[in-house]
C-alpha cells in the first residue's frame, strides 16, 4: 500500500476486515490498484467519520474515484449488522426451543409417572373388586 494515501489505506483495511464474498475481495483488489495509481487521498476527517459512524456518513462528500468504494463499504457494514442480528435471533430461538423441550420433558416424565401410578391403582382396585 502506498504511504502517500493513508486515508484510503485505512478504508481498505476496514473493508478487508468485513470481506465475506468474492465480490468484496475483487473490490478491495481494485481499491489497492487505485491507491497505487491515484495521487489524491481521502481527507482524514472524512475517513474518521466514515469508520466511526458509517450510518450517518454521506458518500457524496468523498471525491469521485473513491465514491463507489465508500458506498460498498457502507453496504458491507449494513450487511454485517444484518448478519449479527440474524445470528442473535437464531441464538435466542434456539435457547427458547431448548427451554421448551426441557419443560416438555419434565412434564412428560411427570405425566408418565402419574399414568403408571393411576394404572397400578386401578389394577389393584379391579383385583379387589373381582376378588371379593
Amino acid at each position: 500500500m502506498s504511504r502517500s494515501n493513508p486515508g484510503v489505506a485505512r478504508l481498505l483495511s476496514a473493508m478487508k476486515k468485513l470481506t465475506r464474498e468474492v465480490n468484496d475481495q475483487e473490490i478491495c483488489r481494485r481499491l489497492e490498484i487505485l491507491i497505487n495509481s491515484e495521487k489524491e487521498d481521502l481527507p482524514p476527517s472524512s475517513v474518521k467519520s466514515l469508520l466511526e459512524d458509517p450510518a450517518d456518513f454521506d458518500p457524496s462528500v468523498v471525491s469521485e474515484p473513491y465514491t463507489q468504494y465508500v458506498k460498498h463499504y457502507l453496504y458491507m457494514v449494513k450487511r454485517e449488522e444484518r448478519n449479527k442480528e440474524k445470528q442473535r435471533q437464531e441464538t435466542e430461538s434456539r435457547k427458547q426451543e431448548k427451554a421448551t423441550r426441557k419443560k416438555g420433558t419434565k412434564k412428560s416424565v411427570r405425566s408418565a409417572k402419574k399414568k403408571s401410578a393411576t394404572t397400578t391403582a386401578s389394577k389393584k382396585a379391579s383385583k379387589k373388586s373381582s376378588g371379593t
